[in-house]
């Protein structure tokens, strides 16, 4: 890859002076670091607010430090992005103590399949924007989350391949690598969930409504094939593009701590799973998403 494009942006410096936060980048591709900020659980000030979303937008991923919030009042913070996305699947139920968030449990991993590079809801013309996730109960070692940058991953491309690139189109499906055939066990449910999440055609490469800046958006999870060439020739540039994707250059990796929260604009930031815990961990996530 080339080096990165220079509108890439570091941590804004005028955050760290707001509500006694600071701010500090995790990588030089994705994602910022909050300490010393403390949701009361009421308001944002607007001021906030802003601060946060130009961070969010520009870096794809903000991380606040445990004590941030709490599993209960989690999603009210998550709402200064926006109104919440209803998204919740058979194996991701109701939290008991946060209507609002679903459950992202360990025990149901075989199923969930979240180990596999996606964008919440990929499969779906009408994806969330963004997902915060709180860290309800995590393993002693291990069960780290990863993330990508795919605003990165685009300009750090070659600008001809890039290019060409921005003229394909791409099919993405829930069952790409069989998400509804592993979930919906009963023949019926399955045929209703492909009724309600039939494949749909996208740009491969689009452009953020906000930043204006492009990036790839396929992921290992849900995307079919790119339209239009041969079966090999499709195999074999989604293949570079994943490579690329999960690069170390394009890609943090976060050591959860009881009590964080992970925050992403899940347009351009893809994310996985580090599945090196033990069978009998406790992996507990509350995961609320949200529209822009």
């Amino acid at each position: 890859m080339s080096s990165a494009n220079s509108t890439v942006r570091l941590a804004a410096d005028n955050v760290a002076a707001l509500d006694g936060a600071s701010v500090s980048p995790i990588k030089e591709s994705v994602g910022s670091y909050i300490s010393g900020y403390r949701f009361n659980g009421d308001s944002i000030s607007e001021g906030f607010r802003a601060k946060m979303r130009d961070l969010l937008h520009n870096r794809g991923l903000v991380v606040f430090a445990p004590g941030t919030v709490t599993a209960e009042n989690f999603t009210k913070f998550g709402g200064f992005l926006g109104e919440f996305f209803d998204y919740a699947g058979p194996h991701t139920p109701r939290a008991p103590d946060n209507p609002d968030a679903t459950v992202i449990s360990a025990a149901k991993d075989s199923h969930l399949r979240n180990h596999v590079w996606h964008a919440d809801g990929g499969f779906r013309a009408d994806a969330p924007a963004f997902t915060a996730l709180f860290g309800k109960a995590v393993p002693k070692n291990g069960g780290d989350t990863m993330y990508a940058n795919a605003t990165y991953v685009y300009e750090s491309l070659d600008p001809l391949f890039a290019q060409y690139l921005d003229s394909l189109q791409v099919i993405q499906s829930p069952d790409a690598t069989g998400h509804i055939t592993d979930r919906y066990l009963d023949p019926e449910e399955a045929a209703q969930a492909r009724l309600r999440m039939p494949p749909f055609e996208m740009p491969l490469v689009r452009t953020h409504p906000v930043t204006g800046r492009k990036w790839i958006a396929i992921n290992e999870s849900y995307v079919c094939y790119i339209k239009g060439v041969s079966r090999v020739h499709s195999q074999n540039i989604l293949g570079i593009l994943f490579d690329i994707i999960k690069s170390p250059e394009a890609t943090c990796r976060f050591e959860w701590e009881e009590g964080a929260l992970a925050v992403w604009d899940n347009r351009v930031v893809q994310h996985r799973a580090v599945k090196d815990y033990s069978g009998d961990a406790t992996r507990l996530l509350y995961r609320c998403t949200m529209t822009a």
